[in-house]
């Protein structure tokens, strides 16, 4: 009767060697094109910046006259690019805050308070004054919700980053202090003489408060 040969082992492990010593072909990870942390730190350390020298460009008081003065637009246009500024580079400080809950809600909202911030700014810059008095509490009145979405998030965001700051000492102290300092002056100024007694120097106080945070996170290891 016929018999099939036998297979023969050596070509066999031949057959298997060769195949492994083939080349796999593997697909090329995806290029990354997010900002890196360099970069996101130093937009926060700019927007930071900004904030601060616009609010202190911004008159004291925020009554009819106010839109005269000679700094009233570069105020409010400074001041917003700078909170659109902190808002891109945020995400830099979730590391840090990894850890505490507390610090990213405080975190979101605060992104939230930042991104609506230059919808008010640029209203009061460029339209307030092209409006009498009446004409414009009209439309603050229709944007009422706006106005307190943005204010509250402004309020409780910062407030939260710092309770979870110092209580896990993420950051300096004095830093920790600074940045709920826009809580503070807009708590304070109905009881101060003049608006800006606290107001100015509370958001001054954030801008450079969340500066430093932004260039202590500038490594990854951050």
């Amino acid at each position: 009767p016929n018999r099939s040969p036998r297979p023969d082992p050596d070509q066999n492990e031949d057959d298997m060697t060769t195949l492994s010593d083939r080349p796999t072909l593997s697909t090329p990870a995806p290029a990354d094109h997010r900002p890196s942390t360099q970069v996101r730190a130093l937009s926060v350390v700019v927007g930071g910046a900004l904030f601060a020298v616009g609010n202190l460009l911004h008159p004291l008081e925020h009554n009819d006259t106010a839109h005269e003065s000679p700094t009233w637009v570069v105020a409010h246009v400074v001041f917003a690019i700078g909170a659109l500024l902190i808002a891109a580079g945020m995400t830099v400080l979730t590391r840090r805050f990894a850890a505490s809950r507390t610090g990213l809600v405080g975190l979101g909202i605060t992104w939230l308070g930042m991104v609506l911030i230059p919808g008010g700014a640029l209203m009061e810059a460029y339209v307030r004054p092209l409006m009498d008095h009446h004409g414009f509490i009209a439309i603050e009145e229709a944007t009422l919700g706006f106005t307190m979405l943005a204010g509250t998030s402004n309020l409780v965001g910062p407030a939260l980053i710092a309770i979870a700051a110092i209580r896990n000492r993420l950051l300096p102290l004095w830093v920790s202090l600074a940045i709920p300092g826009i809580t503070v002056g807009a708590l304070l100024y109905p009881v101060l003489p003049k608006e800006g007694y606290g107001i100015i120097p509370g958001t001054v106080l954030f801008g450079i408060g969340i500066a430093v945070a932004g260039w202590l996170s500038r490594s990854p290891r951050d």
